[in-house]
Parts: structure tokens; C-alpha cells; sequence
């Protein structure tokens, strides 16, 4: 049986966008112009991947996490390219820190290159459906900007495939990321709720074993 070739390969793109980087460091805005006309789909992609990794990047989810959520809202709005603020725009990012997350995506990127393509392109070019796929990149934003364990991974991999469905047309996957996301709020509403009653300590303590029991992985 010959093998199933992927349509896509971000892992490609990502790492041919992070070789075009000419300096060690860079800007958000540096970045952000470099891909705009992707639109925003890519930008969602680069900003989830770190939070969305199986060990994540330190330092990432919650700066990431609210200028997902700014995207999120000019979603909502309809507006067709990605814009930040000037004060974000200038925060800078290392080149270091982008091979990281690109060479350790592995698993998310895999996962997302066999089953992307694109399909019901009409639903990922719907003024009124991209809207509500920007009010669930705003919630999940908002779930992976908290300082609490547990509230960050599953949010940002709902971001990441959704951002793939945006970038590829990819109206199934994008319907996929939907479904997903009331599973990463349950986690997250876990978790907030062990570290809001019993403390921090009691999620890792108490929110995992249950919510790995929720998931059937007890």
C-alpha cells in the first residue's frame, strides 16, 4: 500500500518563516508584517504553538494569550488582516526561542499535516462563522492567560487548530476545533475551580487525577 502523502506541511512553512529571520532577535511587528498577508491564520498558529506543545515554552501563555485574544476580537469584527497595538508590536521575541518551538512541535504539527486539506472552504470564508471562531479564540485566550495549571495546553490546542483551518481553508477542521473546545473550557473551569476553593497546590493534587479520569486516561 503506497504511502498517504500530507496536502500540507506547516512544519515546512513554519521552518522556512523562522529561517527568513535575518537577526537573533526581532519584533512582534517584524513578525506580524512578515506574515500579514496570511492573514490570521498563521499568526494564531505561531502564537499557540509554544502553550500548546506537550512541554510548553515558559513565559508564553499569558503575553501570547492576550494578543490571541485581540486577534480574536478583530475576528469577531470582520476585520480581513491581523493588527496589534504599537506598544505589543515592539515587544521583541528571539530567533532562538522560535527554532525551539518549531524543531519540538513535532507531535501537534504531525497531528494537524495528516488530516488538514483543504474541505468546505465556503464555511472558512463565512464573514458570520469566522466570527464565532473568533468569540472561541477569545475564550480560549482568556482560559491560557491564567497563571493556573491546567488552563493553558488544552485552550492553545484548540487555537492551533483552528488557526491551521483558517490558514488552509480547512472548514472540517475548523468544525473540529469547535468541538474540541468545550472540552479544553471543562478542564480549564477544573481547574480554576480546585485553584479558586483548595489552592493551587490542589489542582495538580486533586483537578488531574480527575480530569485524566474525565478523559479516560486514569
Amino acid at each position: 500500500m503506497s504511502e498517504i502523502i500530507p496536502d500540507t506541511r506547516l512544519s515546512a512553512e513554519l521552518a522556512d518563516f523562522v529561517a527568513s529571520l535575518e537577526a537573533e532577535e526581532t519584533t512582534i511587528g517584524a513578525v506580524l508584517d512578515l506574515i500579514a498577508d496570511r492573514g490570521f491564520g498563521l499568526i494564531l498558529l505561531i502564537l499557540a504553538l509554544p502553550a500548546a506543545l506537550p512541554l510548553p515554552a515558559p513565559g508564553y501563555a499569558t503575553p501570547f494569550g492576550i494578543m490571541m485574544a485581540l486577534l480574536g476580537l478583530q475576528m469577531i469584527r470582520g476585520r480581513k488582516t491581523p493588527w496589534l497595538p504599537e506598544g505589543v508590536r515592539k515587544r521583541s521575541v528571539t530567533r532562538s526561542k522560535l527554532e525551539w518551538t518549531v524543531k519540538n512541535a513535532g507531535v501537534p504539527l504531525r497531528f494537524v499535516e495528516w488530516v488538514i486539506r483543504p474541505r468546505l472552504s465556503g464555511l472558512a470564508r463565512n464573514r458570520v462563522f469566522l466570527a464565532l471562531v473568533g468569540v472561541i479564540v477569545v475564550l480560549m485566550s482568556i482560559s491560557m492567560s491564567l497563571p493556573i495549571p491546567l488552563t493553558n495546553t488544552a485552550p492553545s490546542f484548540v487555537i492551533f487548530v483552528l488557526a491551521a483551518g483558517i490558514l488552509e481553508e480547512d472548514g472540517l477542521v475548523l468544525l473540529g476545533g469547535l468541538l474540541l473546545a468545550p472540552i479544553a473550557a471543562g478542564i480549564a473551569a477544573v481547574a480554576v475551580y480546585f485553584a479558586w476553593t483548595h489552592g493551587l497546590d490542589a489542582v495538580e493534587e486533586h483537578a488531574k487525577p480527575l480530569i485524566k479520569a474525565w478523559l479516560g486516561l486514569s
